[in-house]
């Protein structure tokens, strides 16, 4: 998926959600309290590294944006396939400890 449209896009919808909640990938690190790696963010806003789904869940929960609606985002954007269709109802819920670092 590294490289790909939809990787692309998801890097450019991750990355208007950390910038919404105006953070810095220094700021996510610290926050997080080293939960989310800045270098490793930068390299899901690139497309250079893959995201789990549940890795790309734990993420928009931090930045505080439902997943579903950036997969919607996301979807809409790489021209609605129907492959993009994800049932987040079946991942399991994180901890506090795991959004919050």
């Amino acid at each position: 998926m590294v490289g790909t449209p939809l990787a692309e896009e998801t890097g450019r919808s991750l990355r208007r959600a950390r910038l919404a909640r105006a953070l810095t990938l220094k700021q996510v690190g610290e926050l997080s309290a080293g939960g989310f790696k800045p270098s490793v963010v930068a390299g899901y806003e690139r497309a250079e590294r893959t995201i789990s789904l549940e890795r790309f869940s734990e993420l928009c929960r931090f930045y505080g944006v439902a997943p579903a609606a950036v997969l919607a985002e996301i979807e809409e954007a790489v021209g609605g396939r129907p492959e993009l269709i994800v049932d987040l109802n079946r991942l399991p819920q994180p901890t506090a400890s795991s959004t919050s670092g």
